[in-house]
Order: structure tokens, then sequence, then C-alpha cells
């Protein structure tokens, strides 16, 4: 597929043929610019590809009802949103049926690891979540995890994408982050995306972009012996990790 967002620009996506099995955490690494994100934006259908087409069980995405098929799809993005709402409402707004249902919340906060952070909360879930009209403002890292929750209560979503929202972070939260999401999805088609390749290292397939092309695909040990793109990526990221060494 390839995929041009403004008529007049070289394509962000131009070649990337793969393949997303039922249950299998999948990878996407590259460094930035690669064509990660437009990736995802083509997958939840924010835009569609100019050539090219994504099929899913052999039926092209385009046929699909939209909403049906988003049904199917939690992603946190990088630039998650903020609501100026109450913690239960920020996570609901994955699936407003929550609302009304107090077990599914509960376990959407148990899964993103937030709850002793709710329980400090000045009125737990139904603090609001702004300084602004006098309540209660997070940190970054505590935004990211409202984002997590707000994931995983889509309880029928099939396919969870992770798109760098831990950029902020440094690599040993990320990572940290990325298994537990991983651990959590169990069952689930899960990808993953970053261009810190530390942590992903747990998943089942690894797929490498460069300038908008897919280049590599495997394990993380395959690619690694392969001496090709990722572990160019590898050795240029190895040196900043502690207990991590470059590969000669």
């Amino acid at each position: 597929m390839s995929e041009t967002p403004n008529k007049g620009t070289p394509p962000s996506l131009r070649y990337a043929p793969f393949t997303l099995r039922p249950g299998e955490i999948v990878a996407l690494v590259g460094e930035n610019g690669a064509g990660k994100t437009t990736l995802v934006k083509l997958l939840t259908r924010l835009y569609d590809p100019s050539q090219g087409s994504i099929l899913v069980d052999g039926v092209n995405l385009k046929n699909l009802n939209l909403d049906q098929w988003r049904q199917h799809i939690a992603v946190i993005f990088q630039d998650f949103g903020r609501y100026a709402l109450t913690l239960k409402e920020n996570i609901s707004l994955g699936n407003l049926e929550s609302l009304y249902q107090p077990a599914l919340l509960q376990c959407a906060i148990q899964k993103a690891g937030i709850v002793e952070f709710v329980k400090k909360l000045p009125e737990e879930k139904q603090t609001l979540l702004s300084k602004q009209f006098g309540g209660t403002d997070l940190s970054g890292g505590e935004w990211q995890k409202v984002a997590l929750a707000r994931a995983f209560i889509r309880e029928d979503a099939q396919l969870l994408i992770l798109d760098e929202p831990t950029a902020a972070l440094d690599p040993r939260s990320e990572h940290e982050v990325y298994q537990r999401f991983a651990e959590l999805a169990h069952g689930k088609t899960t990808l993953l995306i970053t261009h810190r390749l530390a942590s992903v290292q747990m998943a089942d397939r690894i797929l490498v972009l460069k300038r908008g092309q897919l280049v590599e695909e495997g394990t993380h040990k395959q690619l690694l012996q392969r001496e090709g793109e990722y572990t160019a990526l590898w050795n240029m990221q190895a040196k900043h990790y502690t207990g991590y060494r470059a590969i000669k």
C-alpha cells in the first residue's frame, strides 16, 4: 500500500506488505518519519490508502462498516486526549457503556495499574481532572495510565494498538509499560509501535520500516543475526541502555 495525506507530496508510506494474525503481538519499529503512525491511521481508517489495499479476512477495509470496524479497535496515540472531566468519564470515553457498569470500569483501572492511585485522589473516580476548573491535575505518567485504562475498557476490541504514547518516558519506564500492555492484552492481536527497540523484544514479530517501506521482518534474535537495518538501529541505541550491548 502507499499513502499520501496531501496531494503533491511524496507518499509517507510506500510499500508495506504484512499480515497481522489473531492473538499475535507485533512490533512496528523505525526511526521518526519511517511511516509508523501513518500505517496506524490507515488501519483505523482515519484516511484511506491512495494505492493498494488493506484486507480484513479477505475483505477490503473500505467496504466494511466504519463504526463496526472501529468497535473492534482500541488505540492509544502519542497525543492521547486529556479531558477536563472526571477520572471516571475520562476512562469511560473508551466505552460509554462503562458509565453504568462499575465492574467494567474497575477492571480497566486494575489492568492499567492505577488502583492505589485512584484511592488517593480527593474524590477517587469522581475526581475532576482539571486545575482550570478547580479539579486535580495529573503528571504526564499518570495521564498515560489513564489512557491505558481507556484502551482496556474496550472489552470487545480485538486489535489493540499502542502508538508511542510513552515517548515522553525514559526507556526503562517505557519498557515496563509495553511489557504490561502486552501481558494484559493476551489473546488479542496487539500492535506495539516505538522507535526504542529495547521496549519490544517480547514481540512475536518485529516489522522494520525505513522511509515508508517495510525492509525487515522477524523476531528480535532473527533480526540481529541478519545484521541489517534492525541491527544498525539496535547498535545506535544499545550504548544508551544499561544492561544491553551492541552487536559486532
